[in-house]
């Protein structure tokens, strides 16, 4: 049986999830933050199924507000054939996961959705880290500098660095719309933002990094590590695990993140599909 979820099952969905807190990491922090329910102008929230068998939950199929879609679920095949069916009348911009969950269902849609990339990731995760610290820069979050500097940032990091574009409002929302332990550094040199890296996913173990950009003048100097280096002191601090995703075939990110102390954890895939 599969229906959407609500308030009442926080519970089921908490211990379901906690299974596997690394490919539930993003269903996890949401929920903990923005709850069961969709509230339409939080973009963090969304619509989620769950599929039930024998009254177990053993899957969850979120519909979020921002346009993502990402799916976690136990090796069933009726799972899959359920959840496919739901997508086939949704829409959403991005598939994203471990690849045991986002393949099988890609595998069944994709002949109806126009897929527009699909990339090929690692999942990362840092239990040996070695930090970098670069002379002459600082760090500042987000939501402690000026406003309008701070968006326009994010705005080109989005736009050159992950081919999205967003508007002033919609930007105010991803500055706005996180948690107190979400942080979104900005690395300074000079008084001039050079880098940007944030937290994406928060859960009871990890912190999950993500929207590592750098400038394209600014490139080859370490800021982009340097500041994921600072996101891993603060979470170790917390007392959890960073983790990441990065493409298989971004070299030089994926050699300055092990040099870090990052090491292969299991594929992940982001999938962009035209809504």
């Amino acid at each position: 049986m599969i229906r959407l979820l609500t308030e009442q099952d926080r519970v089921q969905v908490m211990k379901y999830l906690q299974k596997d807190s690394f490919g539930g990491a993003f269903i996890i922090g949401n929920l903990l933050g923005f709850g069961l329910e969709n509230h339409k102008d939080q973009r963090r929230c969304g619509d989620y199924y769950g599929y039930f068998s024998q009254g177990e939950l053993i899957g969850v199929l979120p519909f979020y507000n921002m346009g993502s879609c990402i799916p976690v679920f136990e090796d069933e095949k009726e799972v899959v054939t359920s959840f496919a069916d739901i997508m086939r009348m949704r829409q959403f911009q991005v598939l994203i996961g471990m690849k045991k969950f986002i393949k099988p269902l890609y595998d069944v849609v994709s002949n109806e959705k126009e897929i527009v990339s699909y990339q090929e990731s690692s999942y990362f995760v840092n239990k040996h880290f070695s930090p970098l610290a670069i002379e002459n820069t600082t760090f500042s979050d987000a939501r402690e500098i000026n406003n309008n500097d701070a968006v326009e940032f994010i705005r080109r990091a989005y736009r050159e660095g992950f081919h999205q574009e967003h508007t002033p409002e919609e930007t105010k929302k991803i500055i706005e719309q996180r948690n107190a332990e979400e942080e979104f550094l900005f690395l300074i040199v000079d008084g001039k933002i050079v880098a940007q890296a944030y937290i994406q996913a928060v859960t009871d173990k990890i912190n999950q990094i993500g929207g590592v950009f750098t400038l394209e003048g600014e490139r080859n100097k370490r800021y982009g590590k340097a500041i994921v280096s600072e996101l891993c002191r603060r979470i170790i601090a917390r007392g959890k695990i960073p983790t990441l995703s990065v493409r298989k075939d971004n070299t030089p990110a994926v050699k300055a993140y092990v040099t870090l102390g990052f090491s292969h954890h299991d594929d992940y895939l982001i999938v962009k599909c035209k809504v």
